[in-house]
């Protein structure tokens, strides 16, 4: 019998024999420095040309020579736009295109394009996929693509369930494989800074309590192609276009403002706290856009987070207060999460308070802002009372000992970032072409998935759900799901 070495075929034997080997940093392959991973994406719709046009256009090493989509003008699209990006041009809604960059741009490999992603994965010499579907797609296509020894790029939220979950992170164990989840915000450079500021240097203190919100005022519907006809080979995918276009407002597809915003920012609070929440309470409703939809229009979270001496996140005080018992300072504490997504009022946007008892981050993908706190401490507990109010502003919070910090300091405000997405996929080829676990590992995108999870779980039922440990232990060892980078490295 005929042995077919080639490129696609050694990856995938060395992928699914180098076992722990891989997910420790080690490759048993290497790239040469100029040769760029060869990509293929998979759902091309809004999310995926997102990541082809913000994030994958400003990654050198990667190359997209497929994409895939079961929606004709998905892939049309998405062919445009990655030949764009195989020829490095950045391209905006009011860009127009030079001579010179529309002769690069034919002359740049144009992806091949398909409705069938197992057929993408039979016949393309591929080393990784960008997974871009609908939540309830996620699991299956992410095992497949595994099980092709391909790496993964798979977008949050990473499963629907516990168990795909503990599936998913098995089998990426036994193949020695890890998979990057999209939480874009991990490779932020200024979320990165503020963690460090956290935890390296101690500039909030104790995180206390974490505020997030993601606020639109918008139906959150896609409109329909006017009087398009669905081909032959589209109707074997789509029984039902507007069910298909608008699959985050329906229940069967995804779970809405629970899988599709919430996880951004549930992620980050377990992020800051090192932490898989013990229990939420979940509230929610369809109140306001009753247009056949089956998922919330609001929702409210509450998660409580404890912390424990020997946790990763615990940060000890200092007695701050006569009446403190030193021997309790130690004690485990309770952090509280509060989370709302909203769909008629955009006041505030997407956003992160990070509150500590010396300071907050308030952290958006655009501005990252530090506030201080004038802390009080033993000193100030012999002033009166209206020494204290006088001590205060009229928002009762005590005056920082520095302008800057009252009104807050931008994180990075003097350095010229890239947008969020590139650093996520520079970070994607970095680790496949020298070793290396993707900070926004399977691990991440698992235990943030858990948060959903039971927030979902919490909502249906009306209650109070706990979130049991045994849902994401294993008894192998698996990549760590919070650890951040040196915002120097981010942007180097």
């Amino acid at each position: 019998m005929k042995t077919n070495m080639n490129r696609r075929n050694f990856l995938m034997t060395a992928g699914a024999t180098a076992g722990f080997a891989i997910a420790s940093g080690y490759s048993p392959f290497s790239y040469a420095q100029n040769e760029k991973v060869r990509v293929g994406c998979i759902g091309t719709g809004g999310q995926g040309t997102f990541h082809i046009r913000d994030g994958l256009t400003g990654t050198p090493d990667i190359e997209i020579v497929a994409v895939c989509d079961v929606f004709l003008p998905h892939q049309r699209e998405a062919i445009k736009l990655a030949q764009l990006a195989n020829a490095g041009i950045t391209i905006t809604p009011e860009k127009r295109l030079t001579d010179e960059e529309k002769q690069m741009a034919s002359a740049a490999t144009r992806p091949n394009a398909y409705y069938d992603y197992k057929e993408m994965l039979e016949k393309e010499e591929l080393d990784a996929v960008v997974i871009a579907t609908p939540l309830a797609t996620h699991f299956p296509i992410t095992m497949d693509c595994l099980n092709a020894g391909k790496w993964v790029f798979c977008e949050k939220t990473l499963v629907k369930t516990i168990e795909e979950g503990r599936d998913l992170i098995t089998r990426c164990h036994e193949l020695g494989r890890w998979v990057q989840v999209g939480h874009q915000r991990r490779y932020n450079p200024k979320y990165n800074m503020a963690m460090g500021l956290a935890y390296d240097d101690n500039m909030i203190g104790r995180i206390t309590h974490i505020t997030a919100q993601w606020h639109r005022n918008h139906y959150w519907r896609r409109v329909l192609p006017k009087d398009y006809v669905l081909n032959d080979e589209e109707k074997k995918f789509i029984t039902d276009l507007e069910h298909h276009l608008n699959w985050r407002i329906y229940a069967d597809s995804s779970e809405g403002l629970f899988t599709e915003l919430a996880t951004h920012q549930t992620d980050i609070s377990n992020w800051f706290l090192k932490k898989v929440p013990s229990r939420v309470h979940a509230f929610g409703g369809l109140d306001y856009w009753r247009d056949g939809r089956t998922t919330d229009d609001n929702i409210l979270l509450a998660f409580e987070y404890e912390e424990s001496s020997n946790d990763p996140g615990f940060m000890p005080i200092d007695q701050r207060s006569q009446f403190q018992k030193l021997r309790e300072l130690s004690k485990p504490y309770t952090v509280r999460s509060v989370y709302s997504s909203i769909l008629a009022n955009a006041k505030r946007g997407a956003s992160e308070l990070i509150q500590g008892d010396r300071g907050t981050f308030e952290l958006t993908e655009g501005k990252c802002l530090m506030f201080g706190e004038d802390v009080v401490t033993q000193k100030d507990e012999g002033q009166s009372a209206e020494e204290m109010a006088a001590a205060t502003t009229a928002g009762s919070t005590r005056q920082v000992s520095t302008e800057e910090l009252l009104n807050g300091k931008e994180l990075l405000a003097d350095v010229a970032l890239l947008t969020p997405d590139v650093y996520q996929f520079r970070a994607f080829a970095n680790c496949i072409k020298n070793g290396g676990v993707p900070r926004s590992n399977q691990m991440v995108g698992f235990t943030t998935a858990i948060t959903a999870i039971a927030a979902i779980k919490s909502r249906r039922e009306g209650g109070v759900v706990e979130i049991d440990p045994s849902w994401y232990s294993f008894d192998f060892e698996v990549p760590s799901f919070y650890d951040f980078g040196k915002w120097e490295e981010e942007i180097s």
